[in-house]
């Protein structure tokens, strides 16, 4: 039997096999959004908010880590592994709150020093002296809680390294730029938001509490 343009109509074999696609396809957009599910701050067992030092290795030595120093940017800094980080954050601004985001996202952050509480961690552009657009890691300060883009962040939660979380930072409001150790035009010490087409190629940063005698305990 012909349809009205005159071709076959459709047979039972041909509506079953249109059917069982129809339903691979939805089985697989499910799969896919469960994947990109996986991984959320809600996995780690963290209970947020959370207070975290963020380090990488320098060398087999030594931490870079992140502080502030009450200005309008921050910094990377360096200490032994073998140096207690209970004294370090005694000494330094480094010290930094993580608390999620309402109604943004399993992995939606803002982060803000613990010890002001009225900075904020915020991605702001500046040129190089050639031109160059540049992202930086600078400081919003803010009594109330920022609602702004520039000032939220992803975390990408990677496997863990010594028994510690590890995570990546994404730009909320610069998709695809993460946070690296490399200066900018405002310090060669400061840190900046670079292109990476997958979190996995970024830096991994290592977060630590206080406890114990070492940074690395």
């Amino acid at each position: 039997m012909k349809n009205f343009y005159g071709l076959p109509k459709p047979g039972i074999n041909t509506l079953v096999s249109v059917l069982l696609i129809t339903t691979s396809l939805l089985v697989l957009s499910s799969c896919s959004k469960d994947k990109d599910d996986n991984g959320t701050a809600l996995d780690t067992g963290i209970s947020w908010p959370s207070q975290w030092v963020l380090v990488t290795d320098r060398d087999a030595e030594n931490y870079n880590y992140i502080y502030s120093n009450n200005s309008q940017i921050l910094y990377k800094g360096g200490v032994p592994k073998s140096y207690s980080i209970k004294s370090l954050t005694e000494e330094k601004d480094c010290y930094f709150q993580f608390s999620p985001v309402a109604g943004a996202g399993n992995n939606v952050f803002t982060i803000r020093s613990y010890e002001n509480q009225d900075h904020w961690w915020g991605v702001y552009k500046t040129n190089s002296p050639f031109g160059a657009e540049e992202w930086y890691l600078g400081v919003d300060e803010d009594d109330d809680i920022p609602t702004n883009d520039n000032v939220r962040f992803v975390l990408h939660f990677m496997p863990k390294q010594d028994g510690k979380n590890m995570i990546a930072i994404e730009s909320y409001s610069k998709r695809g730029f993460y946070l690296e150790f490399l200066g900018h035009t405002f310090s060669g010490n400061g840190l900046s938001f670079v292109e990476h087409d997958k979190p996995e190629s970024a830096t991994h940063f290592k977060m630590l509490k206080p406890e114990g005698a070492g940074i690395g305990k």
